[in-house]
């Protein structure tokens, strides 16, 4: 028997995982309520940050089909590729697994298992919308198990993880402490004359040597005009004098991340950013003001657009104005297809939740100018996972 585990019950006892079994137990109770509310028999499972919630397995290895399967009574099993399959044994509660071999057909092994389990004639959930389950593997599915009754489920877990334990929050303040690491070191390292990769190592350098692991997206650092190019970063580009410098980093604990950006200037700070800067501020303060459980995500969003209408120079903001933040895999570390802060979202906000705030401003030819926050939805307010980070554009 392996150290940290022992046997019994619908899961191996582990003390050696991400979270406590406690906590496993809770979130797996959830989605079995869920699915017996929908009437399914079991659901397959195939998003790699549901899988991580569910279980604690992760692997970048998500190219090659994998899965989790969890029956409404009985014991859950996974299918992933035998390589991953020593991910199963190390990293999760998951008692029986099911690899395939490269040269096996994944979702013929996925086939037998259900029939070895006894779910052949179920009414079975899956996530259509996965990212990773190709639409090809699920027409292979959807014939091979012609006795299922096979509906989507597409958020089943999704629903699950808008709301953070306790010990989800403090993994995600953990993520903000490399977060800040990573920030502070790329604003030290701008200055006109060097490169945009070396403001990059930077920043690598210092989150990881703060905690992070490796995150769902790279961070973004984009100067001069590229500044204002949606998703640019570094590209070998000679910052120059005068110019501003986009910065957005995401640190990651354990797949939590905690995204901020900042927008330093290398000389004096134009008028056309520093009023940029002014109602971002604002922006962001008066959505910290009032978002609190109750209100709704279009309502805060609706805010940060009336203060950035006030924007003179001919900036835009053409995202929403957040996302829900939490568990992530590449390619994106934001849960922004759960939630997002945006126009005509009629849901509420609830407490416990967790965003990036990012009202921000493209400035054509000059500047991305963006001053963003990580936030906790709490009883009766929200809070910055970044207290003490100063939230200003850096002049140097």
């Amino acid at each position: 028997m392996r150290s940290g585990l022992s046997e019994g019950g619908d899961m191996r006892r582990r003390d050696d995982l991400v979270f406590s079994m406690a906590e496993y137990e809770r979130r797996l109770g959830n989605l079995r309520a869920e699915m017996e509310r929908r009437a399914l028999d079991a659901v397959i499972i195939t998003t790699p940050e549901n899988l991580f919630y569910l279980t604690g397995y992760q692997t970048p290895g998500y190219y090659y089909f994998q899965c989790l399967v969890v029956p409404l009574e009985g014991e859950a099993f996974m299918v992933t590729r035998l390589l991953e399959d020593s991910n199963v044994q190390t990293r999760t509660w998951v008692e029986y697994s099911r690899p395939y071999a490269d040269t096996d057909s994944p979702i013929g092994s996925l086939h037998m298992a259900m029939s070895e389990f006894g779910l052949s004639r179920a009414r079975i959930g899956y996530e259509k919308s996965s990212y990773f389950f190709r639409a090809g593997e699920q027409e292979q599915l959807i014939f091979a198990m012609e006795e299922a009754h096979l509906q989507d489920c597409t958020g089943i877990v999704e629903s699950l993880r808008l709301i953070k334990s306790p010990d989800e929050i403090a993994m995600m303040r953990e993520a903000g402490k490399t977060t800040m690491a990573g920030m502070q070191a790329g604003i030290d390292a701008t200055r006109a004359g060097i490169s945009e990769n070396d403001i990059a190592a930077e920043i690598h350098y210092a989150m990881i040597k703060a905690g992070s692991h490796y995150p769902a997206i790279s961070p973004f650092v984009a100067s001069g005009w590229r500044c204002a190019v949606g998703h640019a970063t570094w590209e070998d580009r000679i910052i120059q004098d005068g110019e501003c410098v986009f910065l957005e980093v995401g640190g990651c604990r354990n797949r939590y991340h905690a995204p901020m950006m900042r927008t330093v200037v290398c000389g004096e700070i134009r008028d056309e950013v520093a009023e940029a800067e002014e109602v971002i501020n604002e922006a962001v303060a008066v959505a910290r003001a009032e978002m609190r459980p109750g209100i709704t995500a279009g309502d805060i969003d609706h805010m940060c657009r009336q203060y950035l209408a006030r924007y003179s120079k001919g900036g835009t903001q053409s995202t929403r104005s957040g996302y829900s933040v939490g568990i992530a895999f590449a390619p994106d570390w934001g849960e922004g297809h759960i939630l997002s802060i945006q126009p005509d979202e009629h849901r509420y906000l609830e407490e416990n939740m967790t965003f990036h705030l990012i009202p921000w401003l493209q400035v054509p030819g000059i500047a991305g100018v963006g001053i963003s926050e990580t936030v906790l939805v709490t009883k009766d307010g929200c809070e910055t996972l970044f207290d003490g980070f100063d939230r200003k554009v850096i002049s140097k």
